[in-house]
């Protein structure tokens, strides 16, 4: 059989369906339904202004904080924290174990080690001349998951 080979720079949504689509399909006959919600949380000021947000989805077990923004002008003052214990929250509530994120060193790794993640990961030098760390944070116990669905 010959196979032609294309590239496609900017992937129609259509396009991306016929390669993830059949992907998923697959995962779940191994795997079971992956539970997959995205969510998103936003803060605003008093006169509505945006002050930040955090967007995450639930995959299987795990909750994935896929983004974190507070404005320059609103940190420090306990938002960011508030975002993380409501999708931590949230995460319980979806029956999740496990929240995980990634975040750069020139970002907040401090920040969420404070919160109780644990990096599991690191990639050097990405991008040039920085790190991207894994982080995550076991939220339920995995035993009592088990004993709470009789098994």
């Amino acid at each position: 059989m010959e196979l032609t080979y294309t590239l496609t720079p900017e992937p129609t949504p259509e396009e991306q369906y016929r390669v993830i689509d059949p992907l998923i399909a697959f995962n779940e006959a191994q795997a079971g339904p992956r539970n997959s919600k995205e969510f998103v949380f936003s803060v605003h000021s008093q006169t509505g202004e945006f002050v930040g947000g955090l967007l995450g989805f639930t995959h299987w077990n795990h909750f994935f904080v896929s983004a974190v923004f507070v404005d320059q002008r609103f940190r420090r003052e306990g938002i960011g924290r508030e975002l993380l214990r409501r999708a931590e929250a949230l995460a319980l509530e979806q029956g999740c174990d496990v929240i995980y994120l990634d975040t750069f060193d020139y970002q907040a790794p401090g920040f969420y080690e404070k919160l109780g993640f644990k990096v599991f990961g690191k990639l050097e030098d990405y991008p040039p001349g920085h790190q991207r760390f894994y982080l995550m944070k076991r939220i339920r116990n995995q035993s009592l998951r088990n004993h709470s669905r009789g098994l």
